[in-house]
């Protein structure tokens, strides 16, 4: 109902509110390159948007006046993004979806898959050995707004066959003057029961002066966050007849409590130098330093492991699978996993905008970008055996575990079992220089202008770590013996059967991890680096791209258009050691790829406010670098929670290329208000997928993972979206403001080598999408809702946890449908001042899945913190 009113009241108000309406003009219209994008400064309701309402308009500018298909978030005000993690606020856009770990959105899909290209102000970052950097990681703070493309055209770094996210951060000469903000606040959380301060500050400035206009912007930011998720688990079903006839059920049932904090600090800079109206020179940078430390405390329950005497089955009806155990003296492991990393990501670049002569611009930039990880994750398993057990398979659709004994809570009844010694590092850099010319002929004919470019990039990646699998402790260790390691579990929101238990301390762990070798292996010294798992690869990329923009009639309709070629051309180097008989070799590979990848963006002006679009691209994305590693480690079974396991690269990779094909409607009805719809037709060539195989190896056969190029697939769907302020309606209900999107996506690969995904959806995207976002502003007060759904869709097909047993009969791991409800309640005091309330997860979203069937397989049942927090954001 509201809405339609809203519509019905569009063209009045419409042309009250054109005429009233600021000016914004849209950005570059592709990413790259970053110089070009910046020439003169941004209008200022771009930047000093003051409210949802403001940047629901911009963002809408942004679209109508784009060459290529996209969508924008923009920020409310400086330093205030609609979320502090970037990865959350990109869910709200039509074709976006997202994995939530730990509590926080940190994978993006673009249409379901994960091929993306990540861009910092135009320009590629990275983390390490990937192809793009994890947005969570990224200061929302610091952000001015975040553009999602989903065409792409010739100037744009290419790498993403899905889609390219550029996140723009705010330089001096984007504001009048003189300009700081600051937010200060803090955010619950209500199973870490934890509170943590989130701080952030921005000064810029611009002065004349004899050698011409000077501007200078400085950021900082920082974020603790405390977290806590909470599961219940059980393992694939296997043959368990030897308690019942034709009995199958799961080897372990269990609970994993999660917990930790992460830091997140960062810093930018911006200077500008404009010493005419035709030069512009400038310089930015950005450090990030993301600090995590957390654990799992596992209660692997192994309800089978007792005599067959002291077991009781019975089966979900008309099923052979169990439903309820019963059982006494069952041996039981606690387990720890410790984990502690440090990821580090920074980059400078320098460049300049030349206005050469009337109609002739040139653009330059030279960037560095550095990526290290440096990560630690000891593991200790200890054990005892538990009086009591009563485990139900599917209690509201997860696994109920009941454990009793007083031993779970005296650590000198729990004993050492064994020990993971792990660690590593990865390493990434690269250097990257620009540069572009653009030409505007003076007559107004067919051509509008013309473009031109190189770029020249040269990339390093490595990485090491120590060898896998367990050590045994010594026998009859008890974990009281050891001062300082023995810690309880965190308390959990629901009843999943067994409360607390003690168990190793994660902290002891990481802190005196060369005393926990002693007392568990009787030596100090750390596991040794594994010769296998190293990698060290080095990429140099050349690539030219043409394009020219175009304008003509088509009877009595206008159409512009882009038309452009890309080429590049990749020489790449792999270091490597191959374990060949027990000896390690050292192997090397060289290779070397040429694409050429046209486009065509057209826009057909239906009328001033209805918008045609069709665009073209070839696009491709190159194998992340430890996928090429042609080495293989292996781990040997422990003979309890582990079997025998390896990983590998595949130097053979190819890009894998799309061919992709995106046609949109839009109707832009009011300042705030519009309308469109966009079909879509992706087709590959070689996408990468994993897939995991028995392999022998010295006798011994392996469950090994490794990637591969798939033949054909493609991609197909459409999306709808719906955006509008509802100013005529009276009084206070003036303020109230929607956004709606739902797509729908349909696609998958025929690969030869794995007849498991022939025919099927790609693992990992839902079909069915969709957001709606309930708004407001008026009279200082702001506020957003914003509900976020998705379907269900298959995380692994044909899953088995041994590949190597004929006897298991695979079965599809399907995650059920995931949603999310955020909000957030802003009060402008004055024009220095806002107060802010913000929550996510309000309706405690529950995280299922299971195999093939989800009354008799249910798998993992997941909750994670419900927030809510409170800031204030000064601005002068």
């Amino acid at each position: 109902m509201l809405a339609a009113a809203g519509l019905l009241s569009a063209f009045p108000v419409l042309a009250q509110d054109t005429s009233a309406a600021p000016a914004v003009s849209a950005p570059a219209e592709t990413p790259a390159p970053a110089a070009a994008a910046d020439t003169t400064p941004a209008p200022a309701a771009v930047v000093t948007v003051t409210g949802v309402r403001r940047a629901a308009q911009t963002a809408q500018k942004i679209k109508q006046d784009s060459d290529n298909v996209i969508d924008s978030i923009v920020a409310d005000d400086i330093g205030k993004f609609p979320d502090t993690n970037v990865a959350q606020t990109l869910a709200r856009v039509s074709g976006i979806q997202v994995r939530r770990d730990a509590g926080e959105a940190n994978t993006v899909l673009i249409r379901g898959l994960p091929g993306i290209a990540t861009l910092i102000n135009g320009r590629e970052m990275f983390t390490t050995t990937g192809r793009y950097i994890k947005l969570a990681d990224i200061p929302s703070t610091m952000l001015q707004r975040a553009d999602v493309y989903k065409s792409q055209s010739a100037d744009q770094v290419e790498g993403g066959i899905a889609g390219v996210i550029d996140v723009r951060t705010n330089r001096p000469f984007d504001f009048k003057g003189f300009t700081a903000s600051a937010q200060v606040g803090a955010k619950n959380k209500d199973k870490a029961k934890a509170t943590d301060p989130e701080l952030s500050g921005m000064v810029s400035n611009r002065w004349k002066t004899g050698i011409g206009e000077v501007g200078a912007l400085f950021g900082v930011s920082s974020v603790k966050d405390r977290f806590h998720e909470e599961r219940a688990f059980q393992t694939f079903p296997i043959d368990k007849s030897f308690a019942a006839p034709n009995l199958t059920g799961p080897d372990l049932v269990g609970l994993q409590d999660i917990y930790g904090q992460r830091k997140r600090q960062a810093a930018n800079f911006a200077l500008q130098w404009k010493p005419s109206a035709d030069l512009e020179v400038y310089a930015e940078g950005l450090h990030s330093v993301y600090k995590n430390t957390d654990q799992t405390d596992f209660f692997v329950g192994l309800p089978w492991a007792t005599s067959a005497d002291q077991i009781k089955v019975t089966k979900i009806p008309g099923t052979n699978q169990t439903d309820t155990i019963t059982s006494t003296n069952a041996f039981t492991i606690l387990s720890t996993q410790g984990r502690e990393s440090t990821s580090t990501a920074s980059q400078y670049a320098v460049g300049a905008n030349w206005r050469v002569m009337p109609g002739l611009r040139a653009t330059t930039e030279l960037a560095t970008t550095r990526s290290k990880y440096d990560w630690v994750n000891p593991i200790l398993d200890t054990n005892l055996n538990v009086e009591n057990v009563f485990v139900k398979t599917n209690v509201n659709g997860g696994a109920f575990a009941q454990y009793q004994s007083p031993s779970l809570n005296d650590p000198s009844k729990i004993f050492l079992s064994q020990f993971f010694d792990r660690y590593g590092r990865d390493r990434g850099k690269s250097t990257d220089w620009r540069g572009d010319v653009t030409y505007t002929p003076e007559a107004d004919g067919f051509f509008k202008e013309f473009g031109a470019g190189l770029r020249v990039n040269e990339r390093t990646a490595s990485s090491i770590k120590s060898f896998e699998g367990s050590v045994p402790a010594i026998a009859g260790v008890a974990m009281s013996s050891v001062p300082g390691l023995s810690c309880t579990t965190q308390e959990f929101s629901e009843n999943y059967g067994t409360p607390q238990w003690s168990t190793p301390c994660a902290g002891y762990l990481i802190n005196n991890t060369s005393s926990v070798r002693s007392i568990v292996t009787g030596t100090s010294a750390p596991k040794a680096i594994d010769p296998a798992s190293f990698f060290q690869n080095k990429e140099k990329n050349y690539a030219f791209y043409g394009k020219a923009k175009v304008g003509f009639d088509l009877g009595e309709f206008p159409v512009d258009g882009v038309l452009g070629v890309r080429v590049t051309k990749t020489d790449s180097e792999i270091e490597a050691n191959n374990n060949v008989g027990g000896a390690y070799v050292p192997t090397n590979k060289d290779a070397s790829t040429t694409d050429v990848l046209p486009s065509a963006n057209f826009k057909l002006a239906l009328r001033k406010d209805l918008l045609a679009r069709f665009a073209y691209a070839k696009t491709l994305t190159r194998p992340d670098f430890d996928q090429l590693n042609p080495a293989t480690a292996y781990v040997n079974s422990n003979g309890t929670t582990t079997v025998a396991t390896a990983s590998g690269g595949n130097s053979n990779l190819k890009p894998f290329t799309g061919q992709n094909f995106d046609t949109s409607l839009e109707w832009y009805f009011a300042p705030t208000g519009s309308i469109s719809a966009t079909v879509f037709r992706h087709n590959f060539d070689g996408y990468i997928m994993k897939r995991v195989v028995a392999e022998t190896y010295q006798g011994i056969s392996y469950n090994t993972t490794r990637p591969y190029n798939t033949d054909k697939g493609h991609l197909q769907g459409a999306e709808l979206a719906y955006q509008q302020f509802y100013d005529g309606l009276p009084g206070w209900l003036s303020g109230f403001g929607l956004q709606a999107n739902v797509t729908y996506t349909q696609g998958g690969v025929t690969a030869s080598e794995n007849k498991d995904i022939e025919g099927k959806p790609f693992a990992g995207m839902s079909r069915l999408s969709y957001n709606i976002v309930a708004l407001y502003e008026k009279e200082g007060w702001s506020a957003r809702l914003a509900y976020n759904w998705r379907s269900k869709f298959v995380d692994t097909y044909a899953d088995s946890p041994d590949k190597s047993n004929p006897n298991l009969v695979p079965k599809d791991l399907i995650v059920k449908p995931m949603s999310s409800l955020d909000g957030s309640l802003s009060y402008k005091v004055n024009e220095h001042v806002t107060v802010n309330l913000t929550g996510t997860n309000l309706l405690n979203f529950k995280f299922q899945d299971y195999w093939s069937n989800a009354s008799i397989y249910p798998r993992d049942t997941r909750r994670y913190d419900r927030t809510v927090g409170v800031s204030m954001t000064l601005k002068y």
